[in-house]
């Protein structure tokens, strides 16, 4: 149990850390650019961050393990893939 939630820490760990750095960078691309596809982008950034530390404090606090479902980490998947889809679809 104890390599579980030492892996678990690890990967939710990263997938924040990575997130962060990620909607950093992209909000520092649309600065330069000011390409609107990059704001949808930089909204999926963000939503992987928020979903990682939720993911990160779910692990620490059990309240808040409590609400988090699967469900609700399939809507923030569903948000993800649509604004992606979007960029992918938007004309500059």
């Amino acid at each position: 149990m104890v390599n579980g939630l030492l892996e678990n820490t690890i990967i939710y760990g990263f997938l924040t850390v990575f997130s962060f750095g990620l909607w950093i960078i992209s909000i520092f691309s649309y600065r330069k650019s000011r390409n609107k596809k990059i704001i949808f982008v930089n909204i999926v950034f963000l939503i992987f961050f928020i979903k990682g530390v939720l993911l990160s404090l779910s692990i620490f606090n059990s309240e808040i393990f409590d609400l988090i479902s699967i469900q609700m980490l399939a809507i923030f998947d569903l948000i993800i893939i649509c604004l992606l889809f979007i960029s992918i679809l938007k004309k500059q």
